[in-house]
């Protein structure tokens, strides 16, 4: 499921299908204009193409413009979905909770060896313990 800035990233590129969409303009749409890192912007553009690369089971959709941006390539989609950064610039965005959460997920064991098992679930025990 696509968080709030994922869905507003992806609205402004769709509404600028074909045509390049600034890293300033997306910032702005998905944070506010607030100053972040640009990994920020990269992790969800990341998380953008690995759902639509699941949903639809096709190439990337999402085309990365080297120091300009970037721009969608999918077919073209008809919305009829409200303006989400107009949303979140009016403040009518749900507000975040005083305390911060942190979703620990659990580690597969890839070495093959079902002996090894509890060790990937110790892993996530013991990051839960330390951050508790």
């Amino acid at each position: 499921m696509l968080g709030q800035r994922a869905v507003a990233l992806l609205q402004l590129l769709i509404q600028n299908a074909g045509q390049p969409v600034s890293k300033d303009a997306l910032i702005d749409a998905g944070w506010g204009g607030s100053a972040i890192a640009d990994n920020n912007l990269t992790v969800q553009i990341a998380a953008l193409r690995r759902t639509l690369a699941d949903a639809a089971n096709v190439a990337d959709w999402i085309e990365t413009l080297p120091r300009r941006g970037y721009r969608y390539v999918g077919p073209a989609v008809a919305t009829n979905v409200p303006d989400a950064s107009a949303a979140v610039r009016a403040g009518s965005a749900p507000s975040l909770p005083e305390k911060p959460s942190v979703a620990v997920l659990p580690f597969s064991n890839l070495s093959g060896d079902p002996q090894q098992e509890y060790f990937a679930d110790g892993m996530v025990d013991d990051i839960i313990t330390g951050l508790a």
